[in-house]
């Protein structure tokens, strides 16, 4: 029997992927300026995702919001009423409330759907290393595995997917308590810029410094080129904050350090650059590990 996979906006995965591989999305908000707007729907829409960043710069106040349990129950309730069985992929626990409140959905709705199957899983993970691991997912349910062994190949294989971020504005960070303000301002005046990753518990964590944009952006290349298992065939994203020249600098040296072949560069949503903001570049693959 077939199964529904879903997952969230945090994802960064297009509606034209997310439609034509059957994967259903859950939106959050983000609030710019004191309105509120739909990430999920304005995944494709460039005007938006400029207007975005470039009200970030002006540096306009902007949060983002959790998906309610309400949320949950009403997307898992139709999966399960058209006696389909669902696995949900949830954004970082360590960022976000978002798997809490999916969790007690799913304990919930397990008593009331008994012949249904309901996976949640905490992929530890966001953006497009939320995203990868959706389309790991996707291609196991293509291949015909069943819904038990694509929940156990994801529960095994979530901290496989490597996050690796450079900010090149320190001041959303500071904003968002990421860092202090001496370390902001110090940075600046350096022209340090701090390379950071998704941690083990689905945490950002600042792991080493950069003199300088180009330095930053090689950095997290050579990372990659530390870990990654067989990276000239897998599936590696770039998600950018409004600076593509820069991610195609990346993809450059992706490609001639380590020969990969399917590279996806797409805009950080709002769920994400909120907090990192413009400028901020963020490479995602499968290693050995984080």
């Amino acid at each position: 029997m077939s199964y529904d996979i879903i997952t969230d906006s945090a994802s960064n995965l297009p509606a034209t992927y997310a439609e034509k591989n059957n994967v259903g999305v859950i939106s959050l908000q983000y609030i710019l300026g004191g309105e509120e707007f739909d990430s999920y729907a304005e995944t494709e829409n460039s005007d938006a995702l400029k207007t975005f960043y470039a009200r970030m710069r002006e540096k306009t106040s902007v949060s983002t919001s959790n998906i309610n349990a309400a949320a949950f129950e009403d997307v898992f309730t139709k999966v399960l009423d058209a006696g389909k069985d669902l696995i949900y992929i949830s954004f970082s626990s360590g960022l976000s409330s978002s798997y809490s409140f999916s969790k007690s959905t799913g304990d919930t709705l397990k008593s009331k759907y008994p012949d249904r199957k309901i996976f949640i899983v905490d992929s530890l993970c966001v953006t497009y290393g939320l995203g990868v691991f959706v389309d790991y997912a996707v291609k196991m349910r293509n291949e015909g595995r069943t819904i038990e062994e694509t929940h156990q190949w994801l529960e095994e294989n979530k901290l496989k997917i490597c996050h690796w971020f450079t900010v090149d504005d320190l001041f959303f960070l500071k904003r968002g308590g990421r860092i202090s303000a001496t370390t902001a301002i110090a940075g600046t005046l350096l022209g340090i810029k701090p390379v950071m990753r998704v941690n083990d518990d689905g945490k950002l964590e600042n792991v080493a410094k950069a003199r300088g944009r180009k330095a930053s952006l090689s950095m997290l290349v050579d990372k990659m080129v530390e870990t990654a298992v067989n990276p000239k065939e897998q599936l590696v994203g770039i998600a950018h904050g409004d600076c593509l020249d820069d991610a195609k600098f990346v993809e450059k040296l992706i490609r001639e350090k380590l020969g990969t072949k399917n590279i996806i560069i797409d805009v950080l949503t709002p769920i994400i650059g909120a907090h990192s903001g413009p400028g901020t570049i963020a490479l995602f693959f499968m290693g050995k590990g984080r």
